[in-house]
């Protein structure tokens, strides 16, 4: 009986020992999303998966454009990021409203800085013109990733307005979180 008392202890050490050793080494947590790379072995792949990207979010900013246009503003809120609708219903005029973001786009009346601004919607988040739009801007440094693109779309004075688009859930969707007016 001694040999399967020692038995059993020299198992026990054996599992203690185990259980240490896994403590010594804990995997590094995983980077920030901003850091995250896919890699790919085929050649051309990610070049392919960044033009995929640009293409789809262009898709997606001119159904949203064409959705403002034809005044579907509860279907043009699903396609806006949750900062921008948050960002809709703090410039909005009537902050009891059962939907102010809704409210704001219907109205076109955005409250910036104390003062009411009577704006066309899909100007004021989008931009005047979608005729041309483009991945890149000659001197613009972009921040883009696998769930961001910046989309430049040509201003009349010959500048441009960035829009940025991110990926939520498996679909573009327009991130705008401030509205600018010229005075």
């Amino acid at each position: 009986m001694t040999s399967f008392v020692r038995f059993t202890a020299a198992v026990a050490v054996l599992v203690l020992c185990s259980g240490c050793a896994t403590r010594l080494y804990e995997l590094p947590p995983p980077p920030p999303e901003n850091e995250k790379r896919s890699v790919s072995l085929i050649p051309g792949e990610e070049e392919r998966k960044r033009e995929q990207d640009y293409k789809d979010a262009r898709a997606a900013l001119i159904d949203l454009n064409g959705l403002l246009a034809t005044k579907r503003y509860e279907e043009a809120l699903e396609k806006m990021s949750q900062e921008t609708r948050t960002m809709l219903e703090f410039v909005s005029p009537d902050k009891g409203a059962k939907r102010p973001a809704v409210e704001t786009l219907a109205t076109g009346k955005f409250v910036i800085d104390g003062e009411t601004w009577q704006l066309e919607p899909a100007t004021a988040l989008i931009a005047e013109d979608l005729s041309q739009l483009s991945d890149s801007v000659e001197g613009v440094v972009e921040q883009e990733s696998n769930r961001r693109k910046e989309i430049f779309a040509a201003v009349p004075d010959g500048g441009y307005k960035k829009i940025v688009m991110l990926k939520e859930g498996g679909v573009w969707v327009l991130h705008r979180t401030k509205i600018e007016v010229e005075e």
